[in-house]
């Protein structure tokens, strides 16, 4: 399905135009506006340059873009070529990793567990298997909500590999996969035909020669008669399988059990234990005499009475020598898998899909475009691969409640407070978002050669969504803090369909390669404008693209630009103080002193800032004894504070007591991000570098 401009002149006709705003009064109320969208071919036209563009600014081969509105896909296009070499191009049926966009559909599924009965919010993890180490009870609404770290419930730190742990609450609780449920559930009914788990590809062992290939061959032959000789209780058999001494690896009352002791095997069938074993991807290596096989399996253990159990999934290696003319067990080994088995289902569909996915490209250290590799696990997590026009279809099911209630959707869509009662950015699988009084319901993916976006406005009931094959489409951004409009392609779309209502007028453009001096100005004459924000919010966006694409100089032109602008003068109650010595607007590679005498013993306030981060300063200052060279204060990891801007930004604001005498005032930089030479966001007050005042 080709979807065109065209089409969008029949919705185009029910539409009021961009700037118009709805007005909603009762009776007592003051008149309310909320956001118009009116979808036509210009602005379509003006959406389709602008992403285009910063498609080609990010290096991205490939990106495809969606626009869902009353759950009705009324625009989709892809921009560039899925496969550079071979010039394909990227259409809206081209599909694409999705990484973190799969913990929507887990939000999905938990969501629908939760309303079923199957899981409560605040059942402790370790109920279902997941054991993290925690100064109090990890409960399933912190995994969910990104808030498991620390005292749990206190405070959001976004972390992918916690939120895997979920796929253990899902197993548990209804008995099934992540992956058997949102393709039985989900991408099935919808007939999403373009989306599928994905699935790791399998390794092949290559005999060197034909007659290894039949050796390997007879092997698995033994291990399926083993397998067989266990499904059918039949003692006797697996004893004929086994070497006269043999050993492993032992699983309480499982297979290995069994498997080192043939009469222990016959005693437990007498008794009534039954098992049904299957083993997927057994793979087999001969070296001589000797060989070795592995292999995935998972059954059912059926105990005296009829009670049973689940058994595995597990990965097999057993060690086989040829005895005669026959392969015998000597040893064997297994251990718990952490994902399920995958199905032939899961791979065919994956292997459909996979036909029409999106190369990987990623930017080698020059900032070229080179060919890369998709990763291959696959959780509640990440994984998930899709098309926008399939995701489109999950995003209006969502909306039409078709996989839970109302109330329980808005559950997800719902905020997390913390345990000190602050509202954090994170629901449940969405991030949640409250900007100006409207509601962004989003998501983003980040992960090796892929990025992606769902941008829900739902008072406008408009969805946008946008796919990637390199990881610059939210490498660039700050996404993971909470801030959709951090998002190049995100906030191109609320400029163009959302802000316009919200603001009462449409932001004019900026062209930000022009000179400095314009865009200052530009932007100063923003400032008491309802956009002035959001223009900061695209400077910052443009200095981040700059630097992820390797054009440093002009990232650095517009940090620069952005610390003249927004950056604080100091404090006034440091300002006032007499200033006995100071290195400030330090640049690069520095290294600075002053000297100082105190004619007596005196209470000093000492500021500074720089750079530094996992406990260590790459800029910072410090005072020495002029005499001996010692330190008498310095500015240590562990004392500073954030300074505000780029989480590396450092500060301390710090009283300390010299005796009479003389001083040198010492500052030291590293090759990058200091004063006016930005490569991130510069600290909120306009100072890099030491000071020292009177404290008296």
């Amino acid at each position: 399905m080709r979807i065109n401009t065209c089409i969008l002149l029949a919705a185009v006709l029910t539409l009021a135009p961009l700037a118009q705003t709805i007005r909603a009064k009762g009776p007592g109320q003051k008149a309310a506006t909320r956001p118009f969208v009116s979808i036509d071919a210009e602005r379509i036209a003006h959406l389709e340059k602008t992403l285009d563009g910063i498609r080609n600014q990010l290096k991205i081969p490939a990106m495809s873009c969606a626009i869902v509105k009353d759950q009705k896909v009324v625009w989709a296009k892809g921009f560039g070529y899925a496969d550079l070499e071979n010039k394909i191009p990227a259409t809206e049926h081209t599909s694409y990793h999705l990484a973190s966009l799969t913990k929507t559909f887990a939000s999905t599924v938990l969501m629908k567990l939760v309303q079923d009965g199957k899981v409560n919010l605040d059942d402790p993890v370790s109920k279902y298997g997941v054991n993290l180490e925690s100064s109090g009870i990890i409960r399933v609404r912190h995994l969910f909500s990104h808030t498991s770290e620390g005292n749990p419930g206190e405070r959001y730190a976004y972390n992918g590999n916690r939120f895997a742990e979920l796929d253990k609450v899902v197993e548990k609780a209804s008995g099934k996969s992540f992956a058997d449920i949102v393709t039985a559930d989900i991408i099935e009914p919808l007939g999403m035909s373009e989306t599928a788990p994905t699935v790791p590809p399998v390794v092949r062992s290559k005999p060197a020669n034909p007659a290894d290939a039949k050796a390997a061959d007879e092997v698995k032959v033994a291990v399926r008669n083993l397998i067989d000789a266990y499904n059918s209780a039949n003692g006797d058999k697996i004893e004929s399988l086994l070497g006269a001494q043999q050993n492993g690896f032992r699983s309480d009352a499982g297979f290995l059990t069994l498997a080192i002791d043939p009469e222990d095997a016959r005693r437990q069938f007498r008794a009534g234990v039954r098992v049904n074993i299957e083993i997927h991807d057994l793979e087999a290596a001969v070296y001589g005499d000797s060989a070795i096989t592995t292999c995935l399996f998972a059954g059912r253990l059926t105990l005296p009475g009829g009670e049973t159990r689940n058994y595995g999934p597990y990965r097999n290696s057993f060690v086989w020598n040829k005895q005669g003319d026959a392969w015998k067990l000597v040893h064997s080994h297994q251990s718990p898998l952490e994902r399920a088995i995958i199905t032939e289902n899961q791979r065919l569909r994956f292997e459909r899909v996979s036909k029409n996915l999106a190369q990987p490209y990623q930017l080698d250290d020059k900032s070229n475009i080179s060919r890369g590799r998709y990763p291959t696990s696959f959780s509640v997590s990440a994984g998930m691969t899709s098309s926008v026009l399939d995701m489109a279809k999950y995003d209006a099911a969502i909306d039409q409640n078709r996989f839970v209630t109302k109330a329980t959707q808005q559950l997800a869509f719902t905020p997390a407070i913390s345990t000190k009662g602050e509202k954090l950015p994170y629901g449940l699988g969405w991030f949640t978002q409250d900007f100006r009084g409207t509601s962004f319901i989003w998501h983003y993916g980040y992960w090796v050669c892929n990025s992606s976006l769902i941008l829900k406005v739902p008072g406008s009931n408009i969805t946008f969504i946008a796919m990637a094959n390199t990881d610059n489409l939210s490498r660039p951004t700050d996404l993971g803090r909470g801030d959709v409009t951090t998002s190049p392609v995100g906030l191109a779309f609320l400029k163009t369909f959302i802000f316009p209502g919200m603001l009462g007028e449409t932001m004019p453009e900026i062209d930000w390669q022009a000179p400095t001096p314009e865009i200052r100005d530009r932007l100063k004459s923003a400032l008491d404008k309802p956009y002035g924000e959001l223009y900061k919010t695209e400077l910052l966006n443009q200095a981040r693209i700059n630097a992820s694409v390797g054009r440093a100089a002009d990232s650095i032109r517009l940090f620069k630009a952005y610390g003249e602008l927004y950056s604080k003068p100091m404090p006034a109650d440091l300002a006032k103080r007499q200033t006995i010595a100071e290195i400030a607007r330090v640049g690069d590679e520095a290294s600075q002193t002053v000297e100082f005498i105190l004619p007596r013993a005196q209470s000093v306030r000492i500021y500074a800032a720089g750079e530094g981060q996992d406990g260590q300063l790459f800029d910072y200052g410090w005072i020495e004894n002029a005499e001996t060279g010692k330190p008498v204060w310095e500015m240590k990891p562990a004392e500073t504070k954030h300074a505000g801007g780029a989480g590396k930004n450092r500060m301390i604001d710090a009283v300390a007591t010299l005796p009479a005498g003389k001083y040198r005032l010492r500052y030291k930089t590293d090759d990058s991000h200091s004063f006016d030479n930005w490569n991130a966001l510069p600290p909120d007050i306009n100072f890099w570098g030491i000071a020292v005042y009177a404290n008296e």
